[in-house]
Formats: structure tokens, sequence, C-alpha cells
């Protein structure tokens, strides 16, 4: 029995351990001006609704068991939201993970590029060369953009967001607001290639 207790104490230390790690990393990158102070701290009811995650989340990959704290998000909108872009601030390197509302059961794991490496401009261009490999549109929509949690770049009220296909199942997406242009590649992940842990924060009432 006091195995068996044993095991359940070190369990329940280890996952304090990574929460509170989580939270020390976010209140660093807030710090830092990884959060500008206008972002919302938490999201407009329902933000996430049939999405297939949510803030607070955490995204983990299968094969890599590569994770990803939902920290912040862009969640972009027409009349209602229809992607949202969420940032997970992390020690060596941030993640980012991009979804769409409604459609199949897979999500893109991207991480963001330097500046300088894609200049989309206000207009993402119909097709990108980056690191020898080639990207084409498939996805172009107008939206609006609300910034809630810790972490998430400012680009704007407004942006257009674009979706490019490469080699295989390598994924860029575009970014480009009225304040900002930003860029991420990555790869798309299928279902059974990553698993959601709830974290229980995505239906608080607006800020």
């Amino acid at each position: 029995m006091s195995l068996v207790i044993d095991a359940v104490v070190i369990a329940g230390g280890v996952v304090v351990g990574r929460w509170v790690a989580r939270r020390m990393r976010a209140r660093s990158a807030a710090k830092a001006g990884g959060e500008p102070p206008d972002a919302q701290a938490t999201p407009p009811r329902d933000a996430f609704a049939g999405f297939r995650c949510r803030l607070g989340d955490v995204v983990v990959r299968v094969a890599e068991r590569d994770e990803a704290w939902l920290a912040g998000a862009l969640v972009l909108e027409e009349e209602q939201p229809v992607a949202v872009l969420f940032v997970a601030p992390e020690a060596g390197g941030d993640r980012a993970v991009f979804v769409r509302r409604g459609e199949g059961s897979g999500l893109t794991w991207l991480s963001p590029l330097p500046g300088g490496e894609v200049t989309p401009g206000a207009e993402p261009p119909h097709a990108i060369e980056h690191r020898g490999a080639r990207f084409e549109r498939a996805r172009r929509l107008p939206v609006r953009v609300v910034r809630v949690g810790s972490g998430a770049p400012a680009v704007g009220e407004r942006a257009v967001v674009a979706e490019y296909t490469g080699p295989a199942v390598e994924r860029l997406v575009v970014l480009a607001g009225t304040e900002r242009q930003l860029a991420w590649r990555g790869v798309a992940l299928a279902e059974g290639e990553y698993d959601v842990l709830p974290g229980g924060q995505g239906t608080l009432d607006e800020g």
C-alpha cells in the first residue's frame, strides 16, 4: 500500500511541477514584452466552441512526445470565429498550433519564423519559397483578430490569414495584420498523431 501511495504522490508532484513551470514561462514572456498590455485576460464566452482545443489545453505530439501548452491565442473571426492560432511560449523555442473550426480532426503544429525570412507584406502572395521548399497558397481569408491569454503577438485588429501547403505534410501560415506581418512553418498532424489534454480555461466570460 505504501508503494502505491508513494507513486501517487510522485505523479502528483510531477503534474504540479509542470504546471508551475508553465505559469512561470508565461509570466516571463509577459515581462519580456511577449504580451502587449491590451491582450484580453480571458476569451469571450464560447470563443472556442467547435474547435478541437482551447485556451489552457496541452497538445501533445504522440510520436515525438513534444508538447505545447496553449497559453495565448489569436482568435480569427468573420461573423464568428473561423480559426485560431494558439501560441505556446516554451523554454528552448516557442510553439504555435493552428486550427480551423469544424474541419476534420487535424491541426497544424508550427514554429515562428524569424523576422525577414518571409516578408508577405499586406497581401500574402500565391506562392512562397522558404529554405529550398515551395509553398502554394491553399486558403486566404480576411479576418478580425481578437488577442487573448498570455504571449499572443499583436498584429492589429484586422488581418489576412493565408495557409500554404508544401512538400508532403509541410505547412506555412502567414498572418498579414494591419500593424505587423508574421509567419509560421510546421507540419499538419492527422488524427492519432496528437492528443489534447483539457485545461478547462476555454469557457470563461469576457474580461
